[in-house]
């Protein structure tokens, strides 16, 4: 005879299998094409939108420029932000002008995420851009190409207006 605790642990082992099926190939996500954007990613350079964009020359003296913008993705797909670049930039990374700068913040632009149907904004006193060792193309009254690289490899060039620091009259290097 079957005990009640034996019965109600053959009951429950037989729950677990009701409704189950075996994973079909189906059932895995889309693998990448060799020499293909990853899915859903075709579409980033149509999808985001970079606008409000400017740098600002902060320490002439140093070759030190902050950027600031605002970046749309109107698409349907999350897109990732792997990279911004600028021929006239040494170096170009984030920054919070109210954090400490790591490795790990200057960083953000190489890994940032982008949802679907959002705005982010990256203004004077949050996190933004730093042109260091810029060349001297970056003069006010300018323009620079910035580079936004997107994973799956479509990008965006947008131009950055070049503003003096306003601390000083006259902050071109």
């Amino acid at each position: 005879m079957m005990t009640r605790r034996a019965l109600l642990v053959g009951m429950l082992a037989l729950a677990g299998t009701v409704g189950a099926r075996p994973a079909l190939a189906a059932d895995a996500p889309s693998p990448a094409v060799p020499g293909q954007p990853p899915p859903g990613q075709a579409d980033a350079g149509a999808d985001i939108d970079i606008r409000d964009s400017w740098m600002q020359i902060l320490q002439p003296d140093r070759r030190i420029a902050t950027g600031y913008f605002t970046i749309e993705n109107r698409g349907k797909d999350a897109h990732l932000l792997n990279g911004v670049t600028a021929p006239a930039c040494h170096a170009l990374y984030a920054h919070h002008t109210e954090q400490e700068s790591t490795g790990e913040t200057a960083a953000l632009f190489d890994h940032l995420a982008l949802p679907a149907q959002t705005v982010l904004v990256f203004p004077p006193g949050g996190y933004h851009l730093i042109c260091s060792g810029y060349d001297d193309s970056v003069q006010p009254g300018r323009r620079i190409p910035v580079t936004f690289h997107f994973l799956g490899g479509t990008t965006r060039t947008v131009p950055f207006d070049i503003r003096p620091n306003p601390d000083q009259t006259d902050a071109t290097p």
